[in-house]
C-alpha cells in the first residue's frame, strides 16, 4: 500500500468525523493504519488483542474521560496487558490481530454508504513513490487460523520424536498442530504453525494443549477458544487456570490413551 492511498482515506477521515477507526493488523492493515495516524495527527495502537467501550481516570490531572476506547494488547514482550488509551485526539485508531474477535451476525441491516473520490484531487506524479512490477501469490499451504480443532505442543513434549504423538492426536481427531515458542525454538515444530503474540492467534472450538505451560505470550493467541483441554504433568502451570478440563499426566501416556479412546468410540 503506498502512501498516495492513505491520503485518500486520510481524506475521508476527516470529512467524516468519526471517533473510532479499526484496521485488521493484516499485511495492508499494518502498512496504511499509521500512514492514517500520521495524516490525521493522532495516535495508534498497534495489534490489539481486546476492544472495551469505557471510562479513563488521568491519575495525573484526575480527569475522567467518557466512552474512551480502551485498547488492550501484550507489551514489554509478552510480560504484561496493556491497557492504552488516546484521550486527546480523535479518531481512535487500533489495528486488530488478526483472529481475536468472534465472528457476529448483524441484528439490523445495514446500507453501507459509497463515497466516490476523485484521486487526481489530491494526488500528484510526486506521490506515486511505489511502482507495483509485478504480484506474485503463494497458495495457501497451511490452514491453522480457520481450523475448528487444533492440538498444540510445547516444550514439555520433550522432543521432536515425542511431537510425532501430538501430530497423531491431531489426525484422528481431523485438527491442524499448533506448538508454542519454546517448541518452535527448541526446534520440535516449524515456526509457520507457532500460537501466540509472536505467532498466530486461533479461535478453533477445540484446543488441546499437551506440555504447554502457557505463559502469557501464548495465552494470548489461543484463550478465545470455545473449549480448552490441558494436558500437563504440571498441575500448577499457568495454562490450567483457563482450561475447561485438565489432565495432569505424562503425555506420552495420556496422548497415546486419548488416540485409543477415540478410535473406539467412533466406531
Amino acid at each position: 500500500m503506498t502512501l498516495p492511498h492513505s491520503a485518500i482515506v486520510s481524506k475521508i477521515f476527516q470529512d467524516e468525523k468519526p471517533r473510532i477507526g479499526l484496521f485488521g493488523a493484516t499485511s495492508v492493515g499494518r502498512d496504511i493504519a499509521p500512514r492514517i495516524a500520521s495524516k490525521l495527527k493522532c495516535g495508534l495502537t498497534a495489534d490489539c488483542t481486546e476492544l472495551i467501550i469505557g471510562d479513563y481516570l488521568d491519575r495525573k490531572t484526575k480527569k475522567v474521560y467518557k466512552d474512551l476506547l480502551l485498547q488492550r494488547r501484550p507489551a514489554f514482550g509478552g510480560n504484561i496487558i496493556a491497557t492504552i488509551v488516546t484521550p486527546d485526539t480523535l479518531p481512535q485508531l487500533a489495528t486488530v490481530r488478526e483472529g481475536v474477535m468472534k465472528k457476529e451476525k448483524s441484528k439490523r441491516f445495514v446500507k453501507g454508504k459509497v463515497v466516490n473520490i476523485d484521486p487526481d484531487k489530491y494526488l500528484n506524479k510526486t506521490d506515486l513513490v511505489v511502482k507495483v512490477i509485478e504480484r506474485h501469490i503463494e497458495e495457501n499451504k497451511l490452514n491453522i487460523k480457520n481450523s475448528s480443532i487444533i492440538v498444540a505442543g510445547g516444550y514439555g513434549v520433550g522432543s521432536k520424536e515425542n511431537f510425532q504423538l501430538v501430530y497423531d492426536l491431531a489426525h484422528v481427531l481431523g485438527g491442524e498442530v499448533g506448538g508454542s515458542r519454546a517448541a518452535v525454538d527448541a526446534g520440535f515444530i516449524g515456526h509457520e504453525r507457532q500460537i501466540g503474540q509472536t505467532g498466530v492467534t486461533v479461535r478453533p472450538k477445540l484446543y488441546i494443549a499437551c506440555g504447554i505451560s502457557g505463559q502469557i505470550q501464548h495465552r494470548a493467541g489461543m484463550e478465545k477458544s470455545a473449549m480448552i483441554i490441558s494436558v500437563n504433568s504440571d498441575p500448577n502451570a499457568p495454562i490450567n487456570k483457563i482450561a475447561d478440563y485438565v489432565v495432569i499426566g505424562d503425555i506420552k501416556k495420556v496422548l497415546p490413551q486419548m488416540i485409543k479412546s477415540y478410535k473406539e468410540n467412533i466406531k
